[in-house]
């Protein structure tokens, strides 16, 4: 059923009738109250305005207040009953669900003729019948107007005249939203780059822009002030229109906002269209700038260079070219910047084309001029490896493989540690000159291409070949320098290790001194018993190994040293005198030495004879002393036995008393030959 479409100024008749009214007052539950007054008789236009005025009220209240509920108060104390129940019957069926409690006020004298049982209850959804004096029972004084006996003031007149203030100024609003959503709509269907051709339909759209927002900050003022002058009010119709003029307004602001956004986004996109023109333009000049220019000066530009020199000017003619390009690429950089950050919703597919084909362009021929660029680095950097190499190896020869041959063996380990340190660089810088000739014809061979990916014709074949000759050239040098290194190799370790023989031979000749000295100084004493003695001797033999190893040691090093002297073909005379100077020390070392070990080895048989001869001695000795208490006590026949073990012992003694004679001599023979010197020279 349509109720929003009802104004107070097309049922102005029924509203002033006041045949219904919202007087603003509430129930205790806190709903709205609508009163209808009953008239005393019902004619035609009765229902009309009835079910008019039903619809308009129901159209002022909000849907949450409709939630709740209604309540509606029936004045039927004029009228009669027949026509209070069909302007009840009416209402309620207008109403529906939506009013929650119908209450009927009667004349006293109807309820003198009214017969009601004390026990019957009030069902849900029947009017509730009562009283004027009673109603207050159901509705608070302070909420009923003068008419039904409160005191809470109400004026119709007044009541309708705001209505329509109210509905005027909706009508107002609405339209003005409605003329807004109108522009908002056409300013976002707005194509920016047909609008940037075409200077009149910004104007136009300026003018009404301007004219629609000027109003609505008209209508905007009108509703705070429609809304203040209804603030201290609290009835719940007034609150709910209240919250529809806040919709409005809110409205009306949110679609203000939208103009400025779409005012803005139509200026962004005047903005962007500009742009996309300045890209454009930007995109097709860098284009062709290298597909035109710059491709022909780096098609003129192919050779390589046959030296250093030729390489080095072909390089710094290259590095012109590049500055050239520098600004080319910066604008380049600076486009593909602004395109990419481009909103990509607003970049149309005409220049992201342009872009991605710019992009090619610019990155093959950055490509084919960067390999221009590597290739004359490469070139230059091989010309001077062949040059350095070929300067390096020729001072090397000349310095340390063809230099005096005169030997000096205190430098040779020296000057082969040099040339080896030197061979060693050489090779790195051989093995680096063929990986960079390798590197330049691989890169010489590959094809060359042109921006747009075309194989562009260009003959290196010349320059593989010069390259590969100089290979060659390298690599036989290289075997005929490596050979006579070698060779000059092999006679430094010889003539070294001759050095180092006859250096550790010089040695074990000052071993063979220090030990004939210290024979000398430390072990010319003779023990005074025999185990002394062999301790001795022990030591005494330990060292006599000790200088026979010292002079074996240094006799192979003189023999190895005069072999290599003969694979030199170097003098033997200092070998000789060295070989000799080391035997004469070892002759003299091993007679003293054994002189030594002589006079020990007599001391010590010596002393183990005469410990012998006193041992027996001493025996003797005890046996006698044994046998003469014995000879005390026995009888004849152990007398005779005592006399032969005498004679026995005697013979014994004589034999021992010869050996200690020898013993005697042989002391003195040893004694005179200790006081003499080892060494007679000394």
């Amino acid at each position: 059923m349509p109720t929003k479409n009802l104004k107070a100024l097309d049922i102005l008749d029924a509203l002033e009738s006041r045949l219904a009214y919202i007087p603003g007052g509430r129930d205790r539950d806190g709903r709205p109250l609508i009163v209808i007054s009953v008239p005393p008789e019902l004619d035609p236009t009765t229902k009309p305005k009835l079910e008019s005025l039903v619809l308009y009220f129901l159209s002022i209240f909000s849907e949450e207040t409709m939630e709740n509920g209604l309540v509606l108060i029936v004045d039927a104390r004029r009228g009669a009953w027949r026509v209070a129940r069909s302007c009840i019957r009416l209402s309620t069926s207008l109403m529906g669900s939506k009013v929650v409690s119908v209450i009927v006020v009667r004349p006293d004298g109807f309820w003198d003729k009214r017969v009601d049982s004390c026990t019957k209850s009030h069902k849900e959804g029947e009017p509730t019948y009562v009283t004027l004096t009673r109603l207050h029972v159901c509705i608070d004084f302070s909420q009923l107007p003068y008419e039904l006996a409160g005191n809470k003031a109400y004026n119709h007149v007044e009541w309708i005249k705001k209505r329509m203030k109210i509905e005027d100024y909706s009508r107002d609003a609405l339209e003005l939203v409605s003329k807004m959503t109108n522009l908002h709509q056409r300013l976002n269907t707005l194509d920016g780059i047909r609008m940037t051709q075409s200077d009149d339909d910004v104007e136009s759209y300026w003018e009404i822009g301007t004219e629609l927002l000027s109003a609505a900050g008209h209508i905007l003022q009108s509703g705070r002030n429609l809304v203040s002058s209804m603030s201290r009010e609290s009835s719940k119709d007034t609150l709910d229109t209240v919250k529809g003029i806040h919709k409005l307004l809110d409205s009306i602001e949110l679609k203000q906002m939208d103009i400025e956004n779409s005012w803005t986004e139509m200026e962004r996109n005047l903005d962007t269209a500009r742009v996309i023109e300045d890209l454009e333009q930007g995109v097709s000049s860098v284009t062709d700038w290298i597909l035109g220019p710059a491709d022909t000066m780096l098609n003129s530009c192919w050779q390589v260079g046959f030296d250093v020199s030729s390489s080095e000017e072909l390089r710094r003619q290259h590095e012109k070219l590049e500055l050239q390009c520098r600004e080319t690429y910066g604008r380049y950089a600076e486009l593909l910047h602004r395109i990419d950050s481009f909103p990509k919703s607003r970049l149309p597919e005409d220049l992201k084309s342009q872009r991605d084909f710019m992009d090619f362009v610019c990155r093959s021929f950055a490509s084919r001029l960067e390999r221009r660029r590597n290739v004359l680095i490469t070139s230059q950097r091989f010309f001077r490896l062949v040059s350095e190499y070929f300067d390096r190896t020729s001072e090397v020869f000349d310095q340390l493989v063809m230099g005096s041959r005169s030997y000096n063996f205190s430098q040779a380990s020296v000057k082969l540690l040099t040339l080896e340190k030197s061979q060693t660089v050489l090779d790195g810088l051989e093995r680096e000159l063929v990986k960079e000739g390798e590197k330049l014809s691989d890169i010489l061979s590959m094809p060359v291409k042109d921006a747009l990916g075309r194989e562009v014709c260009v003959n290196y074949d010349e320059d593989i070949v010069n390259v590969k000759d100089i290979l060659d050239a390298t690599n036989a040098r290289k075997n005929i320098f490596n050979d006579s290194v070698e060779l000059q190799k092999l006679s430094l370790k010889q003539i070294a290790l001759i050095h180092m023989y006859e250096s550790d031979a010089e040695q074990a000749v000052k071993w063979l001194n220090d030990l004939f000295n210290v024979l000398l100084r430390n072990h010319m004493e003779v023990g005074c018993n025999a185990k002394e003695i062999q301790s001795q001797k022990e030591d005494h033999q330990s060292f006599q190994e000790t200088a026979k190893g010292t002079y074996e040691y240094g006799g192979q090093l003189v023999n190895g040293a005069r072999v290599l002297r003969l694979s030199c073909r170097i003098s033997l005379e200092s070998n000789a005198s060295l070989f000799s100077r080391l035997r004469q020390a070892w002759r003299q070392l091993r007679s003293v030495s054994q002189e030594q070990l002589t006079r020990l080895r007599v001391c010590a048989v010596f002393h183990r004879n005469v410990e012998d001869h006193c041992t027996r001695l001493r025996n003797i000795i005890e046996t006698v002393t044994v046998l003469h208490r014995a000879s005390k006590d026995e009888d004849a026949t152990a007398e005779s036995r005592i006399r032969t073990g005498m004679r026995d012992i005697l013979d014994n003694r004589e034999k021992l008393l010869l050996e200690v004679g020898r013993m005697v001599r042989l002391g003195r023979l040893l004694k005179t030959r200790l006081k003499e010197p080892l060494y007679h020279q000394r």
